[in-house]
């Protein structure tokens, strides 16, 4: 069974296997719940590794499961025209995806697709629903995570219009690497540029400048990042506007911490946890499953399709 495979892995690194709960709390939305509201979906949490390319839900289907990814990053795409589909928003361990519009039975609108292989959990839409339904604090959950996924399709609205090709490519590879808490990120070029709505050889030219400038290593699937400050200062505004300071999990934690506790809050949109190559949870080490996969120099305006 896929559950057995995600326990072998734990096995297999030599400590504990943890519960499927306490697996799920490498998820920043989930570790941040009271241990109330946790139990109110522990019943129903399931996780399974997913690969790069995998399709949670296309566009116009209404998605079965909440997402919570414990490592990889889910994207948000639109299809713009056949085999084309731009990126509206991306969600990693800060968050999690698949939430109905409780005020119409309408379907998604975006697909939704393991742009970064890893573990996902998953608790079905109708379980969560109706725990939210008695308990306030998974209610917040939604409308956090939603307005996290809006922010960014705004923010990315106003980032396609006005920003550089080479802004917006350094903007999104960072938030790639904030997204799977790496700096080894299994994104190609062509991917990139279609989430991007840019040329590949634009991405070609960008990634090459960014090289030569020693803040990014890259080989065909796999882009490094060297200097990520660098990478940051080269990103437009934007990469700070959809900084830490936004994200669900810090937005739950900032909301349950008393305000007496001045370091439970979040302190500024460009604070990043650490990269890892994995997530560390009760000694035990999820890592994503493998996918295929950059970003400064003056390759000039975007090439929207």
């Amino acid at each position: 069974m896929v559950e057995s495979m995600v326990a072998r892995d734990f096995r297999a690194s030599g400590g504990p296997v943890p519960s499927r709960l306490e697996r799920a709390c490498a998820n920043g939305v989930v570790a941040a719940l009271s241990a109330d509201a946790r139990a109110r979906l522990a019943p129903w949490l399931r996780d399974r590794p997913y690969r790069e390319g995998h399709v949670l839900w296309e566009r116009g289907e209404r998605p079965e499961r909440i997402y919570f990814p414990l490592s990889g990053m889910i994207s948000l795409v639109v299809p713009v025209k056949p085999g084309v589909a731009l990126e509206v928003g991306n969600v990693g361990r800060e968050g999690a995806v698949g939430f109905h519009d409780g005020s119409a039975e309408l379907p998604a609108f975006a697909q939704a697709v393991m742009r970064v292989g890893g573990i996902v959990a998953h608790v079905p839409v109708r379980e969560f629903a109706a725990a939210g339904r008695i308990d306030e604090e998974l209610r917040r959950v939604e409308a956090m995570c939603r307005g996290w996924l809006l922010a960014q399709a705004q923010q990315s609205a106003v980032c396609n219009a006005v920003h550089s090709a080479d802004a917006r490519f350094s903007r999104w590879l960072s938030r790639v690497a904030d997204a799977t808490r790496s700096d080894v990120v299994p994104v190609t070029q062509e991917v990139a540029a279609e989430m991007l709505g840019l040329r590949r050889t634009t991405v070609t030219l960008i990634a090459q400048n960014l090289q030569t400038a020693g803040i990014i290593r890259y080989r065909r699937g796999v882009i490094t990042i060297v200097n990520r400050e660098a990478l940051r200062g080269a990103a437009c505004t934007c990469c700070h506007q959809l900084g830490r300071v936004r994200w669900p999990s810090e937005l739950l934690k900032e909301a349950a911490a008393p305000a007496s506790d001045p370091s439970a809050r979040t302190n500024g949109a460009s604070t990043q946890d650490a990269p890892t190559n994995g997530v560390s949870t009760h000694g035990a080490s999820i890592n994503g499953a493998t996918s295929n996969g950059a970003a400064t120099g003056s390759a000039a305006t975007g090439d929207p399709y």
